[in-house]
């Protein structure tokens, strides 16, 4: 029996690069449980782990032995130390030594004696990724873009994303691509590459300072032609006809991002858009009878970061009853920014006949061009409400008794009926249900109208009642956008919809809203760990994949919906 641990291809590893932490047992087929792990998270990410049994014949002897083998990519430069493993064989445990590793920022790859490097065989300078801001120094609010591109010299057949960086600062939006990267031969340092874009986004800053944006991680399946050893088929290598797949994964570079404040003197109120503004205000129709609806849009379009756009400040006169607003918006790319609109419905019943006149609405914004405060108005909407104050309409106005027929009265034939001069009115229940009835009703009206000035007044309460519609509403997309087969719309109105439903509960921006916070809060507000952790593997299974290439099937889709509906009602039931 023997057992010991060692590292492929060596104590030495590139940042961003592989390497496999070997568990070899020698003797047996199977050990009686999975062997301890020991953590590396602090300068490594797990990537997968796989078995594999040998058997060697020598002198008339057969020695067998099994091997485990745990996939790691490397993530921090230093000089680190492996505790050693620790595993049960036949009711004994066994431990290994300690192992060294260092992560330097490009190591060489060394050959085997056959001539092949041990893990891959494919030099860092063969398969990278970049990261590329469209510029270094914004504005706090101003959008910025960053394309993460993929350059390989190899045959890479797919790949995965095996870390999406938390953009801690800052407000992200997807910017949509094709399905598939459109791939492109380009020149880089006199080497010819075949690249295509894998990521593309815009970033908002929400406040000032430096901001680091850690590496974005992939795993590509490479596809390698030669003479391969017969026992290559570990970690999903396939060997046929000398062509083998191996799984290799790379880290793009970080950036650095500096955000200086705005300058002070902003008007108020603040839109917080940095780039150009246009305010519309119009309704359905001018003319309106009074206690009739009628609806007000009121449209913001521009440059910039429109998702950040608040609600208007509204003076409606106060014979007007107002419901809350409606809210859709449409962004999209535009240059090296965002570009788009958003739309706020109101709902307006006009109780009082007369000329009424809506004031006009003002945001303020920092016109990025001129580097100057702007603020963008409507015009005054005017509205002529018709009718009269009270008025009854003549169908159910009251008149006096009419008789009729006063010539002939009628004789009532038959049995009347008879009652005992004993009981008394309130012991029957139609006196008790014609008493309470009243009451009943004054209640549920005053709770109604108790709801309504809530929905007015109280933001939080608003965005909690409406928050299960809103998710509703786009997870009813999502499923239209799965029937439709596009994958990455399908995830990223999922993580919309999970976006948007916990910031309604907790009442918060959903822009730059980040993990760790969004763990604390829930955990401030009684959710139990169990259910944060399946409402948060739903948002990172939305970011996985919406950025790989091909999508998942229909079946795992509508699986994933089910999850994710599942993951809101827990998160709902549990959110004091």
């Amino acid at each position: 029996m023997g057992v010991r641990a060692y590292l492929t291809p060596g104590s030495t590893v590139g940042v961003g690069r592989q390497f496999v932490l070997n568990l070899e047992v020698r003797g047996v087929r199977s050990v009686d449980r999975d062997p301890v792990l020991p953590d590396l998270a602090a300068f490594a990410q797990y990537l997968g782990s796989g078995t594999s049994t040998s058997t060697e014949m020598f002198a008339g002897r057969t020695t067998v032995t099994f091997t485990v083998q745990y996939r790691f990519q490397a993530l921090q430069q230093g000089t680190f130390q492996i505790d050693p493993l620790q595993v049960e064989v036949a009711g004994q445990v066994y431990s290994t030594d300690a192992l060294p590793l260092t992560v330097s920022s490009a190591p060489p790859s060394p050959p085997t004696s056959s001539g092949r490097p041990e893990i891959d065989g494919i030099a860092a300078a063969d398969l990278f990724v970049t990261a590329q801001a469209s510029r270094t120094t914004v504005l706090v609010g101003e959008p910025l873009t960053i394309e993460y591109r993929i350059w390989t010299k190899v045959d890479v057949t797919s790949y995965g994303l095996t870390s999406v960086p938390e953009r801690e600062g800052f407000w992200v939006e997807d910017l949509a691509q094709a399905t598939q990267p459109q791939v492109e031969q380009r020149v880089r340092d006199g080497q010819q590459y075949a690249t295509a874009v894998i990521q593309r986004i815009a970033l908002v800053p929400t406040g000032a300072g430096q901001r680091t944006i850690e590496p974005l991680g992939i795993e590509a399946q490479v596809r390698l032609r030669g003479r391969r050893d017969p026992f290559d088929g570990i970690f999903g290598r396939s060997s046929l006809f000398g062509t083998s797949i191996i799984p290799t994964s790379v880290l793009s570079n970080s950036l650095t991002i500096e955000v200086e404040p705005l300058p002070p003197g902003r008007p108020e109120p603040f839109s917080g858009v940095v780039g150009s503004l246009d305010i519309t205000a119009e309704v359905d129709r001018d003319t309106v009878d009074a206690n009739d609806a009628v609806t007000l849009t009121i449209r913001v379009s521009g440059q910039g970061n429109l998702r950040a756009v608040p609600e208007p400040v509204l003076e409606f006169p106060r014979d007007f009853e107002v419901f809350p607003p409606e809210v859709t918006e449409s962004v999209q790319p535009s240059g090296d920014g965002l570009s788009g609109s958003k739309v706020f419905e109101y709902v307006l019943i006009p109780r009082t006949p007369g000329q009424r006149a809506i004031p006009s609405v003002s945001m303020g914004y920092f016109d990025a061009a001129s580097g100057r405060y702007r603020t963008a108005s409507t015009d005054e909407v005017l509205l002529e409400v018709t009718g009269e104050v009270n008025e009854v309409p003549v169908s159910l106005q009251r008149f006096g008794v009419t008789q009729l027929r006063e010539d002939i009265r009628f004789i009532r034939l038959g049995d009347g009926a008879l009652r005992s001069v004993e009981r008394f009115l309130f012991q029957g229940a139609a006196f008790w249900t014609f008493f309470l009835l009243p009451m009943a009703a004054l209640l549920g009206a005053l709770g109604l109208r108790r709801h309504r000035d809530r929905l007015e007044g109280d933001v939080a309460y608003a965005r909690g009642r409406r928050a299960g519609r809103v998710a509703n509403k786009r997870l009813a997309e999502a499923r239209r956008l799965m029937e439709g087969g596009d994958s990455r719309a399908f995830f990223g109105e999922v993580a919309n919809a999970l976006r948007g439903f916990v910031a309604d509960r907790l009442n918060v921006a959903e822009a730059g809203m980040q993990i760790s916070e969004l763990r604390m809060s829930l955990a401030g507000r009684g959710v139990s760990t169990e259910v944060t952790s399946d409402f948060l593997r739903c948002l990172e299974q939305c970011d996985r994949q919406r950025y790989a290439p091909v999508g998942a099937d229909v079946e795992e889709r509508v699986q994933f919906l089910e999850q994710a509906g599942e993951a809101m009602t827990a998160l709902g039931g549990e959110i004091r």
